[in-house]
Parts: structure tokens; sequence; C-alpha cells
């Protein structure tokens, strides 16, 4: 039988692996599903929100949370990072919140030499973002230094480059690190982001 896993359906929110992102908690259910998620050692899988509340086949990433703080009325600050990519079989329960089983994707993670213009210039794409909202010269550097993973550097660029959600979704779903790297070059470059009315704007 496949693994279960817990979902959490948010709009146009996407969870990517080795990617940790933040997450504010304060429904009953959910914090109720955090708890229970890190008492059973079963991941939470962040699903775009769909209208007919049907998740099956949908393809994800989960992983298990970890509470940052919690309020006196129960709300809690969480982070997770991305373990796990999944397509989502069958439906368990809905009570309190929906539980699916899951079937593993694998994804071809290979790369070579022929790739190392195209991640060069992922690189320093991110980095030139890293000085704009990382203004910390040493959270800059660790930054920097998690990059030369490409997995990793393909999955922050999607996060943090990519307006558009389609095109999110598209890369967190290709099964092989070449198509994803494909897929963001037609979308990033060359381009013009705009960090704000106080900013100036990156343009590559």
């Amino acid at each position: 039988m496949d693994n279960k896993v817990f979902l959490f359906p948010l709009t146009n929110s996407i969870l990517f692996k080795k990617v940790t992102l933040p997450y504010h908690i304060f429904e009953p259910r959910y914090r109720q599903m955090v708890r229970d998620s890190l008492a059973m050692q079963i991941p939470i899988a962040i699903v775009p929100y769909h209208p007919s509340n049907i998740y099956r086949s949908e393809i994800c990433v989960a992983g298990l949370p970890h509470i940052l703080s919690t309020y006196p009325d129960g709300r809690m600050d969480i982070y997770i990072t991305g373990t796990v990519k999944c397509r989502l079989t069958e439906f368990e329960s809905d009570e309190p919140y929906k539980v699916y089983y899951y079937k593993v994707l694998d994804e071809d993670l290979s790369i070579d030499d022929s790739f190392s213009m195209e991640l060069d210039s992922l690189k320093i794409l991110l980095e030139r973002w890293a000085l704009h909202f990382l203004p910390d010269p040493i959270q800059r550097e660790t930054f920097s230094n998690t990059l030369d993973d490409p997995e990793l550097l393909v999955n922050y660029c999607t996060v943090f480059l990519v307006d558009d959600w389609d095109v999110k979704k598209e890369v967190m779903e290709a099964d092989s690190l070449r198509e994803k790297i494909k897929i963001l070059l037609q979308v990033i470059g060359p381009k013009e982001i705009n960090l704000g009315p106080f900013m100036p704007t990156l343009k590559f």
C-alpha cells in the first residue's frame, strides 16, 4: 500500500523539494494536522486548492513540519521543507482534514557539462536577487553556497524569480532536471523584475 500524506490545500501555493517555506496556521483542523504530522511522522503535502475538493492524481511535494512559534490562541508559525515528490492516489478520510495515500515520483536529476552555462546564469540571477532581499552578508553567503546543488538552484529560481503560477506548477511537475531548466530559461530571460517602488529593476 502507498504511504499516507496529510493535505494542506492553499490557493496558488506550491512546495518544492529541498526548499523551505513558512506557513501561518490558524484553523483548528490544520493546527491539529501539524500536531498529528509530528506525532505520527506523516508528511504534509502542499496542494493548490481546488473548488471540487478532489485531489486524486494531483502531483505535489510534501515534508514534515517544524514549529517556529505558537500563540496563546493556538495559532502557530511553521515551516516545511519539501522532501518527497508524490502523486496522490486513494482518498482515505476527510475529517478533520484530508488524508490521501500517495506514490513517490522519482525524477531524473542527472546533469552534464552541457548545462554549465545555463546553471551559471541561473546562479548569477539568484545572487542578484539575494542582494536586494537578503541584506545580511552572512545570509547571502550561506544562500549562495547552497546554489552549488543544481536541483536546489533550479527550485529556488522557480520560487523567487517566476511570477506565473502555471509555470511554477509546470516546473514542479517536470520529471527531469533538464526539462526544468529548459522551462525556466524560456520564462526568465531576457526580462525585467520589478522589485517595488523603492527598489531598482533587475534587468537580465
